[in-house]
């Protein structure tokens, strides 16, 4: 029996690594995909362009359409282009073209033209929610460049223009939207989305290169673009929803000559909801901590009345970016803030009953901001 079992156990040792080899996926067999784009062509039908990486050293393969330029100067990657009935047929006719197997696991972002989101937004988001190799956690953007342009473009730092824009979004100073996001956002009445917004723009050092711009965010209700908000009240998105973590804002006190720029960090938001005889209010309650890091105004930080003089101004301009943007939205119908979610735990009923007709009660909701900002430093210098 000993005998039988010490074959047995040999037999397995050597067997062990063959198991899995054959679903591996090899290197050199993939097209590694780390940017999607999403257009259209001129009769409606999906365009698709796909940055394909390429590693220092290797060949293209299935015939790129362009090419751009990494660190160093060597190709990072291409672009390969096509159109389709859906935007499944384009993948499909850009992978019969490639020698390798196109590998979407590594995508990073994805990227669709304002004219696709304006009406068909629901058709990309249901191709990535069906396709098992798209991450749930793949970033989207909307723009009005040219696709492939825009895929293309040099990046100076990193080797893929995907790569910049996944970097550029994990410092977390702009609105993050991913395909995980939009499906918990299209839970909520109405289905309020909001995905960031990016141009191409001339860097103003090195004209011969390109970076992209987050310029701010898309609105959509029903999964229909309603309008673009701007960056500066993106941000107080990002604060009533809890996903602020610093930045510095630039404003010129009221009644003063000069300017201030002052760092904002360690956002802390209550919110507190009330429904009285029909009438919906909505109350802010906002602190923070601010760095002052640059005043080109006569307010001395480091006398007490002008410092809480200072902290009222960071505190009233924030309070007027988070009421603009709130108004903005309320005016689309496009309920990007949440309030559902924050009104339903305190009047469960009462939200039920509304849900069904939610386009006529946002708009009218009263909203209160009630800032209060501590600084906590103020530098030494006042000239």
């Amino acid at each position: 029996m000993k005998k039988i079992m010490l074959f047995i156990m040999t037999i397995s040792l050597f067997a062990l690594p063959l198991n899995g080899c054959r679903d591996s996926n090899e290197l050199e067999d993939l097209a590694l995909v780390m940017g999607i784009g999403v257009d259209l062509t001129e009769d409606e039908h999906p365009l698709v362009s796909l940055q394909v990486f390429l590693p220092q050293g290797s060949g293209q393969s299935g015939g790129s359409q362009s090419q751009s330029k990494g660190a160093g100067g060597a190709n990072q990657s291409f672009i390969a282009t096509e159109s389709g009935q859906s935007i499944g047929d384009a993948v499909n006719k850009i992978a019969k073209r490639m020698s390798r197997r196109v590998y979407l696991s590594h995508n990073a972002v994805l990227i669709i033209s304002e004219r696709m989101a304006n009406h068909r937004l629901r058709e990309v988001i249901d191709y990535c929610q069906r396709t098992q190799e798209i991450r749930q956690r793949t970033l989207l953007f909307v723009t009005r460049e040219d696709m492939p342009k825009i895929l293309n473009y040099e990046s100076v730092l990193e080797k893929t223009s995907s790569i910049s824009l996944l970097k550029e979004e994990e410092k977390h100073l702009n609105l993050i939207t991913t395909i995980r996001d939009v499906s918990l956002m299209k839970t909520g009445p109405n289905k309020p989305i909001a995905i960031p917004v990016i141009k191409l723009r001339r860097d103003s050092y090195d004209p011969r290169e390109q970076v992209t711009k987050i310029i701010g965010s898309a609105l959509f209700t029903d999964e229909q673009m309603v309008g673009m908000m701007n960056s500066e009240r993106t941000l107080g998105i990002l604060m009533m929803n809890g996903d602020f973590r610093n930045n510095t804002f630039t404003f010129k006190p009221k009644g003063r000559k000069g300017k201030l720029s002052v760092n904002v960090q360690d956002i802390r938001i209550r919110a507190v909801p009330t429904i009285d005889r029909g009438s919906w209010e909505l109350s802010i309650h906002l602190s923070g901590k601010g760095m002052l890091q640059e005043n080109t105004t006569t307010l001395n930080p480091m006398n007490p009345v002008d410092c809480r003089q200072i902290e009222k101004q960071t505190a009233k301009y924030l309070a007027s970016m988070i009421g603009k943007g709130f108004k903005q939205s309320q005016c689309v119908g496009s309920d990007v803030y949440m309030t559902y979610e924050v009104f339903e735990r305190s009047y469960p009923h009462e939200c039920q009953r509304a849900r069904a007709h939610w386009a006529t009660v946002y708009p009218n909701i009263h909203l209160s901001v009630h800032p209060q900002i501590q600084l906590m430093h103020s530098g030494a210098s006042n000239s």
